[in-house]
């Protein structure tokens, strides 16, 4: 839906973010949605992050389904990187010749989604590579909007055992 190609090396996903256009949207209102972060992400109205020392039975059952839900995001970019061994190896050479690269890959592999290509063997092999524990990483003080809204979602969806 968005990709961002601007910085050179290894960049953190929550600053990515922070500059992307699409934060933007989400902050103007153009989508009713949620979004899923690591801990690296502040808690915003939009953007849920799992819950650092979740101590009810509710909160254990929306940091499991947090987990679950982001594997599946993560998988996706395994199964990208499959796809396109380039993307795994690191690029050398021009920068705007890579940045370019990685565009065309993600527009090809978002192509090869919509036409229901078989996914080959290697693919299928990586999907099991992620397991279930969080990531954790730099911890970035959640905002109070976010957080009251994370706690209102918590008790409106994970109340009963359901979401198991």
């Amino acid at each position: 839906m968005d990709i961002v190609t601007r910085w050179r090396g290894s960049v953190h996903d929550s600053r990515i973010f922070r500059e992307c256009r699409l934060k933007q949207r989400f902050e103007a209102g153009a989508f009713s949605g949620i979004l899923l972060g690591d801990s690296g992400y502040p808690c915003t109205p939009y953007l849920f992050t799992p819950l650092l020392n979740p101590t009810t039975p509710q909160e254990e059952r929306y940091n499991r389904s947090h987990i679950r839900t982001r594997n599946t995001v993560e998988r996706c970019f395994g199964l990208w990187k499959q796809r396109f061994r380039c993307l795994l190896r690191g690029m050398f050479g021009d920068i705007e010749t890579a940045k370019k690269t990685i565009v065309a890959c993600a527009v090809l592999h978002n192509m090869a989604i919509d036409m229901r290509e078989d996914v080959f063997s290697g693919e299928r092999d990586s999907i099991e590579q992620y397991s279930s524990e969080p990531i954790v990483q730099r911890y970035i003080a959640p905002s109070i909007r976010g957080n009251i809204r994370r706690r209102q979602f918590i008790e409106t969806h994970f109340q009963d055992n359901t979401h198991l």
